[in-house]
């Protein structure tokens, strides 16, 4: 396969969705230093779980399912394996015994801090490349573009 000369991937990525060049972008430089901290450890689900727990709280287990968009037998047996580890809590919901509510213990959150921390680190590395006025450009489309999708 012939090598590509400089610019001719921009002009072959030009026709494709906005929204579709952003998943590939972000795969590739945000979300694979993150989550490429973890690997061997756990999988990208159990990762996604923890995740959730340290943005958000404490969580029902019916919402986890929702946002993992998974099954109730998947979310039991990911938060059974995660109970084992130490990193997360559950409990029996006080207004519904039926359900169970979720939340990162110390350890968890500690365990998810460093990955965050490590993460971090990676995606600057990625960077280095850039000015310090591109690397600021970037961080704050970043957090426009964040805090947009949270509005969704």
């Amino acid at each position: 396969m012939p090598k590509s000369e400089p610019g001719e991937a921009g002009v072959a990525n030009a026709g494709l969705s906005p929204t579709y060049r952003m998943r590939v972008a972000f795969e590739g430089k945000i979300v694979a230093p993150y989550r490429d901290t973890y690997r061997g450890e756990l999988g990208q689900a159990q990762v996604e779980l923890l995740e959730l727990l340290y943005m958000r709280g404490t969580m029902h287990q019916y919402e986890l399912v929702n946002e993992l968009r998974t099954s109730k037998q998947h979310v039991s047996k990911m938060t059974s394996r995660l109970e084992q580890m130490g990193y997360v809590a559950r409990s029996v919901d006080d207004a519904d015994a039926r359900g169970h509510v979720v939340v990162l213990t110390d350890a968890g959150h500690a365990y998810v801090g460093r990955h965050i921390a490590e993460g971090s680190k990676r995606a600057r590395e990625l960077y280095s490349h850039l000015s310090d006025t591109e690397r600021r450009e970037l961080d704050q489309a970043m957090l426009t573009v964040a805090r947009l999708l949270e509005k969704a």
